[in-house]
């Protein structure tokens, strides 16, 4: 027996640039298949349908707060150094060590300042089915409901962190957060190197910043 429970997804962080965008639905799990990793994925929406609901953040101009709160629950889920390293992919190595930790806090910089609620939220029905745990790695899987559509298939990647099972990868449609941000990063540095990797994404951090500003006013 499925049991349902309200609830809240994250979706994708990478499609067309960084950005995580919380899209608030009901969550059906079954008891019987879950585990470690299902049970921080579904523990994480709930805090964030609480919040969502939480009637002192529903006005307009709460939203930047509410943005704020939302990220403080996502960031601590991500391994950013995993994510960030997966994404250079082969450059990861050419790089010295003290670029790659430059690379890994400008990375964590340009998901944060992508990391806001849409203008209007769309509700939509998450079912996570199954885990797959290998060793320190775990797949969560699962699907958007749409009642006049195809499903969406979506896979959380998570692997343990100091015992804690963190996000380095996410699919939706069968794409890869990831592997969509390897690619961009790919082509900015074959443009140019990995130092204008770093001034591209310093950009456009400040171009999202001054837009967050701007919606303020």
């Amino acid at each position: 027996m499925t049991t349902v429970l309200p609830s809240c997804a994250i979706t994708a962080a990478a499609i067309g640039r960084a950005v995580v965008l919380f899209v608030c639905g009901w969550l059906a799990v079954s008891p019987a298949e879950a585990g470690e990793p299902l049970d921080s994925v579904k523990a994480r929406h709930e805090q964030y349908l609480r919040l969502l609901q939480e009637p002192s953040l529903q006005s307009k101009d709460k939203e930047s707060e509410l943005n704020v709160r939302l990220r403080d629950i996502e960031m601590p889920l991500v391994d950013f150094d995993e994510m960030a390293k997966r994404a250079l992919a082969k450059h990861w190595s050419l790089i010295t060590a003290a670029e790659q930790k430059e690379f890994i806090a400008l990375f964590r910089d340009y998901f944060a300042a992508g990391n806001r609620l849409p203008a209007r939220f769309t509700s939509k029905d998450l079912v996570l089915q199954r885990e797959t745990i290998d060793g320190e790695f775990a797949e969560v899987e699962g699907y958007f409901f749409f009642p006049e559509q195809r499903n969406a298939p979506v896979v959380y990647k998570l692997h343990r962190v100091d015992g804690i099972w963190k996000l380095y990868d996410y699919t939706a449609w069968g794409v890869s957060s990831v592997e969509v941000l390897r690619a961009q990063f790919a082509r900015v540095i074959a443009r140019s190197s990995f130092r204008g990797l770093i001034d591209v994404l310093r950009e456009r951090i400040a171009q999202m910043d001054k837009g967050r500003g701007a919606e303020k006013k």
